[in-house]
């Protein structure tokens, strides 16, 4: 009965996954792939629709059908641009994709290489137009296109349209569903938004050209260098704490060590201020920057790195034990800042540096001009 049961399932599980394999073969022919080598560009159409092509031969098939003249279809095709028509089954509507080069495309070159308010103004211009009912900028197949709808009148009948616009590699592709005298439902629409998705190109050329701004690369910069600050202030720090850590492991430790042998307890060893700070020794603490300091939210009476050790001497109406700098640190009640406090105040303090250098240079450059005037 076990062994049975097993075998149901495992034919049950089979045949779903027979099924799936089915319906995705059956998906993927579903679609027929045109190349137009001239564009380097492929798009792909329903099989059963019918396709005509600028490579199209006089004897298809598809002229028949559509009651369609092969030389009249192919001087329209090649005065309107056009490099493909598809029909649906039913003859109901038709998608026509038309490529044009001019010198507003080349400028352009790629939707993507434009700024957002320049896409922007684009979409307006499209709103404004007096047979487009609605329009929105979309991304098929990572390709950034504006999706427009409306109608018109033609031959004395309405024509609903649903049309894909891109530019691409310096072309305007357009992708453009026509209807007579009923709306486009979403099912058809889909079938704009499928053949958006189907085009493929050899390879997208991507340029900066004029419209590069530098002042985003220089802000990203400003940022990373902020980063990278940032975090070696936060490493110096972590270091630091690590450093206290092990070197108060290692006195407990030696003391549980004294208390095992009946030896007498070593003295602790005294970590200086400077080495909580991150600094190896006094030089180094000495020749410190201002930036180091204004990681922490010490208080002094006079801040004044050059004086040295003297920075932390308190304003003397403490009890003085031989260490000011002690005596300032504890009773100001300081802590090291952390996170974004940090941060932020590193980067206010090179922000003030910045501007007090910059007005250096002015200062330099005004007692050049008023040099050579003399």
């Amino acid at each position: 009965m076990l062994a049975s049961g097993l075998l149901r399932r495992a034919g049950a599980f089979t045949a779903a996954v027979l099924m799936m394999l089915a319906l995705v073969l059956h998906a993927a022919a579903l679609d027929e792939k045109y190349r137009f080598d001239d564009l380097k560009m492929s798009v792909s159409v329903p099989r059963d629709y019918y396709v005509i092509t600028r490579d199209s031969e006089s004897d298809d098939e598809v002229f028949k059908t559509l009651n369609l003249g092969y030389d009249e279809t192919m001087i329209a095709f090649r005065n309107s641009d056009i490099w493909l028509r598809a029909y649906d089954p039913d003859q109901i509507f038709w998608i026509s994709v038309i490529v044009t080069t001019t010198d507003e495309s080349k400028t352009i070159n790629n939707y993507s290489d434009i700024s957002a308010s320049e896409r922007k103004d684009i979409l307006e211009n499209l709103k404004n137009e007096a047979t487009v009912n609605s329009a929105v900028e979309v991304k098929h197949n990572n390709i950034i296109f504006f999706d427009t709808a409306g109608k018109t009148e033609s031959s004395g009948r309405k024509l609903y349209f649903q049309q894909s616009n891109t530019v691409v590699n310096g072309m305007q592709i357009d992708l453009v569903l026509q209807k007579y005298d009923e709306d486009i439902n979403s099912s058809e629409s889909k079938v704009l938004t499928n053949l958006a998705n189907s085009l493929e190109f050899d390879n997208i050329n991507r340029t900066t050209g004029p419209i590069f701004e530098w002042w985003r690369l220089l802000l990203w910069v400003a940022i990373l260098v902020g980063l990278a600050f940032a975090l070696s202030l936060l490493y110096r720090q972590r270091n630091a704490a690590n450093r206290r850590k092990l070197q108060e492991r290692r006195r407990q430790r030696e003391l549980e060590q004294a208390k095992k042998m009946g030896e007498p307890i070593p003295e602790e060893e005294v970590v200086s201020f400077e080495e909580t700070l991150g600094y190896e020794d006094d030089e180094q603490f000495e020749s410190r920057s201002l930036t180091d300091l204004d990681t922490y939210n010490i208080k002094v009476a006079q801040a004044d790195p050059k004086q040295g050790m003297a920075y932390f001497e308190d304003s003397g109406d403490s009890i003085d034990d031989g260490t000011d700098y002690f005596d300032t640190y504890f009773k100001e009640d300081a802590g090291t800042r952390k996170g974004f406090a940090r941060f932020f105040g590193a980067l206010g303090t090179y922000i003030k540096l910045g501007f007090k250098h910059l007005g250096y240079f002015f200062v330099n450059i005004k007692r050049l001009i008023f040099r050579k005037k003399k």
